[in-house]
């Protein structure tokens, strides 16, 4: 017998959150690639309405909640919306995480301690997806169906470089993407008798917003990169030109989102019906595990 490949989507309905712009966007639209009707959450509501239209332009349903997604009343309003649109939830695809958006005080640029910094890249990058998961899972639950992805990062897997953390990662960061991914294991350990699958995606360098700020700031403040633009910057970032601030990168390239938007639907697709608890690591090879 020959085997065939299906990622088709057709007929499933996803959530996914932060999609207005870089990843969470590259995500939505793969998934639409495959037919799946679309729930398009962003803080923006032009951001998430232009996600919404190049869904459409797929041909396939789309409906757009825009809002803070780390508060509960647009989560759920996520979940009604799925709903009341389409009938079901099928898939949920936890992309919201950002950087710390708190000034960092010269005592925390050394020691990464403040508890500012701390909470709000708690709130964002792991009780946001907690709480947006318990939203949906009663209804997976009685559906006796699901797919949940969480987008954590290569940072959830690896210390990164000492470089890194001190000029562009904050520690919060990595610790808040590698609780992540344990929440991924016990959730599918949880959740595997109601056959829903949790996984993750780690991302490795992808040029979003939080990218080019990091580079931004590189070419503008740091002496040994002065005269570079920032994409040149980063480019060499991924090619592994600068090991004291990353690995070398097997590949020698970046990744992009729609790498990441093609991991997620393998693992919503029918053909990874058996994998679960697992964290896919998208980086080109620079995380080995």
């Amino acid at each position: 017998m020959t085997a065939r490949v299906n990622h088709s989507l057709k007929g499933k309905v996803a959530i996914v959150t932060a999609a207005g712009r870089g990843i969470g966007r590259g995500i939505a639209l793969a998934l639409a690639a495959q037919g799946a009707r679309l729930v398009v959450n962003s803080y923006s509501a032009d951001t998430t309405q232009a996600t919404v239209a190049a869904v459409e332009a797929l041909g396939v349903e789309a409906v757009s909640v825009a809002g803070d997604v780390t508060d509960p009343e647009i989560m759920l309003a996520l979940r009604d919306k799925a709903l009341a649109s389409f009938g079901s939830i099928d898939i949920l695809v936890n992309n919201v995480g950002a950087g710390p958006k708190v000034s960092r005080s010269p005592e925390d640029h050394e020691l990464g301690q403040s508890a500012a910094v701390w909470d709000a890249l708690y709130e964002q990058n792991l009780k946001s997806v907690v709480l947006m998961t318990q939203a949906v899972v009663p209804h997976m639950r009685a559906q006796r169906s699901g797919k949940i992805v969480m987008i954590s990062s290569i940072a959830g897997r690896t210390s990164l470089s000492e470089r890194m953390l001190t000029d562009f990662v904050h520690p919060s960061y990595s610790a808040m993407k590698a609780a992540l991914i344990s929440y991924t294991q016990t959730q599918a350990e949880l959740l595997g008798p109601h056959n829903i699958n949790v996984n993750a995606v780690c991302p490795g360098i992808v040029y979003t917003d939080a990218w080019q700020a990091n580079a931004r700031r590189a070419v503008e403040q740091l002496p040994e990169f002065a005269g570079m633009n920032a994409r040149e910057w980063f480019d060499g970032v991924a090619r592994g030109d600068y090991p004291e601030i990353f690995d070398r990168t097997p590949l020698r390239r970046d990744q992009t989102v729609e790498d990441i938007g093609n991991a997620v639907v393998f693992l919503v697709a029918d053909d990874a019906m058996n994998i679960t608890g697992q964290s896919l690591m998208v980086d080109g090879g620079m995380v080995k595990i």
